[in-house]
């Protein structure tokens, strides 16, 4: 096509002047003057570009002096080639303006309806050769583009190093999250998870674990930083993403990079390295809901939580929230030392891990013959549940069990009430309490793991019941909160799922439901008799202040199903209430 014949041209002949000598460092005016040579070209692209969307011109009358003469799969390396050199600049600036541009490109290419492809193979080319050259300086990976014999590779690799690298992964991420197209993020997944495929990550680890890093710490870091932020993109996308296995695969090393340099060398901020983790636990909670994990992989990441989210694992989770005035207040830049919102992270994503060691069902034995059988990795579960509430929970809680119960639960359930997103993840993880369904554990099972009544004591604390009595009492029986939560454009959708499961729980177990908040049976202490006659007084009104807001809740949604003001069908949700409302008037 003309179009790229003109780029070429364009990117060439403005460009080669300033970059011909292959040197990184320029003067004060050869910077100046390269920024305002990169300003036009930028410009001129976003004109070309508006021509394709317009269709008002589609360059068949592109002037021949404006012509490269060069096929459009010839021009696009050569782009790619001028622009990437930049990206190895010792100005921050010009990297910075080199980047916009090739971004600027990707539209370019993208409004134009062909060469995609060979654009992103070209750029992810360069990404896997400029790795490799600061991996493996000696390595000399196999040539897999075309026309290469036309460009002038070495002035790039000589130049290689960590900051360039995060450069291109930089361009690469903000491409990623401009496009919405289908087919173009098809190709964008297709190319890209090739590429992380073939990428020596291995050997990057053992740079970091030996503390080999022929760079500045800052722009190692700033490679993590970018490198993590495309994962997590690329995790993020709804489309079915073929880059996500790749992902799945490099996980154990992204995390190496983060975690895994001597103390001493931690040499960037508190609030990068917060947001750092933040960033972690967002893609293990992504990953986790998009690829079906086996069982040596959750135990693996149980163990990487222990071992990375200590600190977080063990802070009190009734730990008072940070002033509310504080701009940053639960922010991952926040400098405090509670973090309540990485702390909303780990906890959930331990408490998933564990509990699909738990309930690991028949069909799972497969998955468990490279960690040992499915009696061990229940083991595992009820053993890492188990040594964490250890740390939130009295010693002598035996002797008031159910009210160190009750003070936990409560303390758990209002963790997580200020993020409304992360607290029907954690209330729809808890609604599958899978003790009931684990295989069958002897007594002198959970004596071992557990030294005594663990599974009784999880059941209490992790009861759906329980769990949303305390939610609605945390709403103040509120019924116009839960409306606003279900009709919410982000959150509706898991807020009644959630409702629905706690009607069918609640209609199953009727009497768990009337019987708040009474201790356990077998409790070894009985009651006072003042205890018993204020513990059915609260009972009764707890009972009643969730039947009346969740029966207001009913005629809300009703009112609003009628006038076809609600966002979506609730007829299951109604059928759920209109049972509740039924058990109710057999109370009566």
């Amino acid at each position: 096509m003309l179009q790229y014949s003109r780029l070429c041209r364009l990117i060439h002949d403005s460009l080669h002047p300033l970059t011909v000598k292959s040197s990184v460092l320029m003067t004060n005016e050869e910077e100046k003057l390269l920024l305002i040579t990169l300003s036009q070209i930028l410009n001129r692209i976003k004109v070309w570009t508006a021509e394709f969307d317009s269709g008002s011109d589609n360059g068949d009358h592109v002037m021949d002096d404006l012509k490269c003469h060069s096929s459009a799969s010839c021009c696009i390396p050569k782009i790619t080639n001028e622009l990437v050199f930049l990206l190895c600049l010792e100005s921050q600036y010009g990297q910075h303006l080199a980047a916009n541009v090739l971004v600027s490109i990707s539209e370019f290419v993208a409004a134009s309806g062909s060469y995609w492809e060979e654009f992103m193979q070209s750029l992810c080319f360069y990404f896997e050769r400029m790795i490799y050259k600061v991996i493996l300086p000696s390595s000399d990976p196999p040539i897999r583009a075309k026309h290469l014999e036309l460009l002038d590779l070495q002035r790039v690799l000589d130049n290689a190093r960590w900051q360039s690298v995060g450069a291109i992964v930089l361009v690469l991420r903000n491409i990623l999250k401009q496009e919405d197209d289908a087919k173009i993020l098809e190709i964008y997944f297709q190319v890209l998870g090739s590429c992380l495929e073939v990428i020596p990550w291995d050997a990057a680890c053992n740079i970091i674990l030996a503390d080999d890093i022929n760079a500045p710490r800052s722009s190692w870091f700033e490679f993590c930083g970018n490198l993590l932020q495309l994962v997590c993109s690329l995790a993020d996308c709804e489309e079915k993403n073929p880059a996500v296995r790749a992902i799945f695969n490099i996980f154990p090393n992204i995390l190496t990079w983060c975690f895994g340099m001597p103390a001493e060398n931690h040499n960037y901020s508190c609030s990068q390295s917060q947001y750092t983790r933040h960033k972690i636990l967002v893609l293990m909670i992504r990953l986790s809901s998009l690829i079906s994990l086996d069982c040596a992989t959750v135990v693996s990441w149980l163990h990487l939580i222990e071992k990375y989210f200590h600190d977080l694992l063990s802070e009190s989770v009734s730990e008072l929230e940070a002033d509310q005035d504080d701009c940053l207040r639960d922010s991952p830049f926040s400098g405090t030392s509670s973090h309540r919102h990485l702390q909303r992270r780990v906890i959930f994503l331990y408490v998933k891990c564990a509990f699909s060691l738990i309930g690991l069902k028949e069909h799972c034995k497969k998955q468990c013959s490279s960690c040992g059988n499915m009696k061990s990795c229940s083991k595992r579960g009820f053993t890492a549940l188990y040594e964490w509430l250890k740390k939130h929970l009295p010693a002598n809680i035996h002797h008031n069990r159910d009210d160190c119960c009750k003070r936990f639960t409560k303390s758990f359930i209002q963790l997580y009430m200020h993020e409304d997103d992360m607290l029907f993840q954690i209330l729809l993880q808890l609604t599958y309490v899978p003790f009931e369904y684990a295989q069958p554990i002897t007594e002198d099972w959970i004596s071992e793991v557990v030294e005594k009544d663990i599974l009784f004591l999880l059941s209490d604390i992790f009861d759906p019941v329980r769990l949303f009595h305390l939610f609605l009492s945390e709403l103040h029986y509120d019924h116009q909160v839960l409306l606003d939560y279900l009709i919410s454009k982000d959150i509706g959708a898991s807020c009644a799922e959630y409702l629905l499961r706690c009607l069918r729980i609640i209609c199953d177990k009727w009497n768990s439901f009337l019987e708040f908040p009474f201790r356990a049976e077998g409790e070894r202490q009985p009651f006072p008799k003042r205890r018993k006659f204020e513990d059915e007084k609260a009972c009764e009104h707890a009972f009643n202040k969730a039947g009346e807001c969740l029966l207001l809740l009913k005629k809300s949604v009703e009112s609003l199903h009628q006038k076809d003001l609600f966002p979506y069908n609730p007829q299951v949700l109604l059928r759920r209430l209109t049972r509740f409302q039924e058990l109710c008037l057999k109370r009566v």
